[in-house]
């Protein structure tokens, strides 16, 4: 028997600037690896991050999820990265590059856990109109 699948995507935004960088490689080497993305001076990108909840629909409100708790903790998450130089001001990239998958991934692990109703099913983030990276969980 099949059963409804819903979900909701709602769209939020940042600016944030970057350099992608091994501090142990050489100038050289980080130039053959990251390319234009390693200036010494960094770059910016505006980003756009699709979050995408499912859940079953509520009976009483007729949503999957309260929308204003998922812009308050999505907001409250993105707001530490926004207009900051990600490889300089954000703890988390300290250790590793701020490649759009890195970022994806310190998203996710920040965004999950706050989900209390509904299921963090999918997040999409666009670096540019060309480029997105994409994060969900395996076998949903």
């Amino acid at each position: 028997m099949s059963r409804e699948y819903c979900c909701i995507t709602k769209v939020y935004n940042f600016s944030a600037g970057h350099r992608l960088y091994f501090k142990h490689a050489s100038d050289e080497e980080n130039l053959r690896i990251f390319g234009k993305c390693t200036n010494l001076k960094g770059h910016g990108h505006d980003y756009y991050l699709e979050v995408n909840i499912t859940g079953d629909i509520d009976s009483e409100t007729g949503m999957i999820t309260d929308l204003c708790e998922l812009d308050n903790l999505v907001n409250g998450v993105i707001e530490g990265l926004d207009h900051k130089r990600l490889d300089m001001e954000v703890p988390f990239f300290q250790d590793c590059p701020p490649s759009g998958e890195n970022i994806l991934n310190y998203l996710w692990i920040r965004i999950k856990p706050l989900i209390r109703i509904g299921n963090l099913h999918h997040l999409k983030l666009w670096e540019t109109r060309n480029n997105y990276f994409e994060c969900f969980e395996e076998g949903l």
